[in-house]
């Protein structure tokens, strides 16, 4: 098996040369050479240039800061999304986007509860202790706090994710 394998080998070899040196054609030049290989083109490929009027740029904007788009279908069942009405005879549907809506507010935290490990046991009052337990750096009353501005964090993110879901459908 493994003379045959061997073999296999000499004869591919052999058959992928050939064109390269004994094939000849009618005017006696063999019928390949290595000039004929060239690499591809590597190039990146021209982008087509947007127009100054572009479809996705908001021109109306309402008095609440609204930028207003419509939704429509084309003929192939396409869903577009444009800042001018689509032609007449066409069933759409206007949505507003509030282009600030992207922008997470911040959670305000209260100025006083800074919960420092000052506010614990100081290593005078407390000797019982071994000198390889560290200080909390947060009290019970801050780490309660934490908590619950994380889970107001989920909260607001949570509202405007179903605020883009409620204006893209």
């Amino acid at each position: 098996m493994k003379l045959f394998m061997k073999l296999m080998l000499v004869v591919l070899v052999v058959a992928f040369l050939l064109p390269f040196t004994l094939l000849k054609n009618e005017q006696g030049s063999t019928l390949m050479s290595f000039s004929d290989f060239e690499l591809p083109d590597f190039s990146l490929p021209e982008l087509p240039k947007l127009s100054s009027s572009d479809k996705l740029i908001p021109k109306q904007v309402t008095s609440r800061g609204m930028d207003t788009f419509y939704k429509w279908y084309d003929p192939r069942g396409n869903v577009q999304f444009t800042s001018e009405p689509p032609p007449d005879g066409v069933a759409y549907t206007v949505k507003q986007y509030d282009p600030n809506a992207n922008v997470i507010e911040a959670v305000n935290m209260p100025a006083g509860d800074t919960g420092t490990a000052a506010s614990g046991a100081s290593a005078d009052s407390a000797p019982e202790k071994s000198s390889q337990q560290q200080a909390s750096p947060f009290n019970d009353n801050s780490i309660g706090k934490l908590f619950e501005n994380a889970g107001n964090i989920e909260n607001l993110i949570n509202q405007r994710t179903n605020s883009q879901n409620d204006t893209i459908n």
